[in-house]
């Protein structure tokens, strides 16, 4: 595999990459945009922090890429939508610099409120002044936090040791985990009535773009203090200008702007302005972040090598990290269904629904669903498909996807059935785990039991006595050495279908003297991958 590095990542943490002797590791900075193009093409996974652009353009030069691995949290130089259209993986690294931003928000904070940047200009320049330089404390302040995602978690906490009353507005998180962080959760309008110090703790997206507006300024106290080490643009700065130069704002402190680095004329005041405190985007600078981040992409790169599930994926349905362990198997699992069934089933199918009951039915199965079908899909286009455009080549076919979830199962603790609608009729397969590994135990309206293997042949006939053997005799003729077997009938003498694993392929003669010796019905060979 070869990776190419265009902005400065820690060389220590891209030492997973450089003793794997799998992988060709290029560190090639400060590229042009036209070398980057021609270059690009050779590369599997490109590494980058804020410093390239990895827009349509770059990617439409990038034939072979696979990963894009972004050394950070933020993903606004990538364009996700155009590498979903390519199937290619975009992660980031959202928790290796979660301390460092945390800590960075309290230290403009701090600094903030205790006036440090002046009171140290003025005593460097020789001057002993204490009066101007009075501050605030923090103790029995309400500090109110939007956002209490990896970050604004660990700012909730710190503002508690200070012991300051902690309020949250986060529309996507229960009450349990606001408990949990001894918070209590509110409206944004509450919020900002409320608040003493207002910090922000959101990604930059449609939805919080200009979240903060002059109209909220309006609601809050008057002297409040405002950070934010999130994004730019989440608080609008012209507004944010107003506020200070009318006095409504005591005290802010950015460390994000939504031009990087500012140019604009309001930003070049608001920089300016003798009540901001002001740090050009510090929030992971850190050597300990930098190192954490670049040892999680790594690590991504090494799990997409390795045929592993990529766990901080932007453009992947994925479980909480605490269930992955759990619920990996599940996924391989219909992954192999979704393969074998695709090689079962007539052609054109309109419409495939993924059925779980059982244990796993509690969680959000969408991630399994998403491996099912890229799987399924996998064999119904030229197209490479995964976990990234499974769901936009389904839609571009016309194929229907549908899902539903039962905790009640009759025979399995868990259990997954995928079924597929054509215009030659419905298939359906359903699979569970046995002791960790896939087990199918239906197919259409047939009891098996196998573990799917990387040959297998499945036929259907009219069950009469010596058929088997007669299986056994073409097959053993052809070379071809069975494994396991597992036959399904629906009563003597009716329809009966048997799955058999192979050592090798059946080639296409041997399958037409077996559907000629035993009058089958259907006969498959089937490889799974």
């Amino acid at each position: 595999m070869k990776v190419i590095v265009t902005d400065e990542i820690s060389e220590k943490g891209l030492e997973p990459l450089e003793k794997d002797p799998r992988v060709q590791l290029d560190v090639r900075l400060g590229l042009e945009k036209a070398e980057l193009y021609q270059l690009i093409g050779d590369y599997d996974a490109i590494i980058t922090r804020s410093g390239t652009q990895v827009d349509a353009e770059l990617l439409s030069h990038a034939t072979k890429l696979k990963m894009v691995a972004r050394a950070g949290v933020g993903i606004d130089n990538v364009d996700v939508p155009a590498a979903s259209e390519r199937g290619i993986i975009v992660v980031n690294a959202p928790f290796g610099n979660t301390n460092s931003a945390a800590e960075h928000s309290m230290a403009i904070l701090l600094s903030m409120c205790r006036n440090v940047p002046d009171a140290n200009a003025s005593l460097k320049s020789g001057q002993w002044q204490r009066a101007p330089f009075t501050g605030y404390e923090l103790k029995h302040k309400t500090m109110g936090i939007i956002g209490l995602g990896k970050v604004g978690g660990r700012v909730a906490l710190r503002s508690r040791a200070f012991e300051m009353d902690v309020v949250v507005y986060d529309p996507y998180i229960s009450e349990k985990r606001a408990t949990d962080f001894g918070t209590r959760l509110v409206s944004l309008d509450e919020l900002i009535s409320m608040a003493d110090v207002i910090s922000v703790h959101t990604p930059l997206n449609d939805e919080t773009s200009d979240l903060i507006t002059a109209v909220h300024f309006t609601q809050m106290k008057d002297g409040v203090l405002i950070v934010n080490c999130a994004r730019g643009g989440i608080i609008n700065e012209a507004d944010m200008l107003n506020a200070l130069e009318g006095g409504k704002v005591a005290h802010a402190a950015f460390d994000v702007w939504s031009e990087e680095p500012p140019n604009n004329k309001t930003l070049k005041r608001l920089i300016a302005h003798p009540n901001m405190i002001v740090t050009p985007h510090l929030g992971a600078n850190t050597f300990e972040a930098q190192t954490n981040v670049a040892v999680d992409v790594s690590r991504e790169i090494l799990n997409l090598l390795d045929g592993k599930p990529v766990e901080n994926a932007v453009n992947i349905a994925r479980f909480d990290p605490d269930l992955m362990a759990q619920m990996r198997p599940f996924m391989e699992l219909a992954a192999v269904m979704g393969d074998f069934i695709s090689q079962l089933a007539p052609e054109n199918p309109g419409k495939v629904t993924f059925n779980y009951t059982g244990k796993l039915a509690a969680h959000d199965c969408m991630p399994i669903t998403v491996a099912g079908l890229a799987a399924l899909l996998n064999r119904c286009t030229d197209q490479e498909i995964n976990m990234v455009n499974a769901n936009l080549v389904a839609e571009r076919r016309g194929l229907v996807v549908e899902q539903s979830r039962s905790t009640e199962s009759e025979f399995f603790s868990n259990l997954i059935t995928l079924s597929l609608e054509t215009p030659q009729g419905k298939r359906t397969i359903a699979g569970t785990l046995f002791e960790g590994m896939p087990k199918i135990v239906k197919m259409r309206d047939f009891a098996v039991d196998f573990t799917p293997e990387e040959h297998m042949l499945v036929l259907a006939y009219e069950d009469r006595p010596g058929l088997i053997g007669k299986i056994g005799t073409i097959l053993g003729e052809a070379e071809v050495n069975i494994g396991s077997m597992s036959l399904g009938r629906r009563g003597k003498g009716g329809e009966a279908m048997v799955g058999f694993s192979v050592d090798s392929p059946v080639d296409e003669a041997t399958l037409v003297g077996l559907t000629e010796a035993i009058g089958a019905r259907f006969v498959k060979a089937v490889h799974l991958s």
